[in-house]
C-alpha cells in the first residue's frame, strides 16, 4: 500500500487530476493496494476526489490538496537524489 500511495502522489504531481481508471492504467501497484491507499491519502489531507457526474456512471476525479503537492515535490527531489 505504501507504494502505491508514492506512486499516486507522484502521478498526480505530473498530470494535476486523474481517475480511478487513469491511476489503475499508470502505476504498477496492485488494484487492491491502489484502491487502499485513496482513502488513506484523503484522510492525510494530501488528496482529495470530487464527483464529476450525479449520473451512473459516476466520474471521480482525484487531485492533489495543496499539503500534497507539497509533499509530492519532497518525494520527487527525493526519487532525484536517488536516481542519481
Amino acid at each position: 500500500m505504501k507504494k502505491a500511495a508514492l506512486q499516486i502522489l507522484l502521478y498526480l504531481r505530473d498530470k494535476k487530476v486523474a481517475t480511478r481508471t487513469d491511476l489503475r492504467e499508470n502505476i504498477s501497484s496492485s488494484l487492491d493496494a491502489m484502491y487502499s491507499a485513496i482513502p488513506i491519502l484523503i484522510d492525510l489531507g494530501l488528496v482529495r476526489q470530487r464527483k464529476q457526474s450525479e449520473r451512473f456512471p459516476f466520474q471521480v476525479e482525484i487531485e492533489l490538496t495543496d499539503k500534497g503537492r507539497r509533499v509530492a515535490e519532497h518525494l520527487a527531489e527525493i526519487e532525484k537524489i536517488l536516481g542519481d
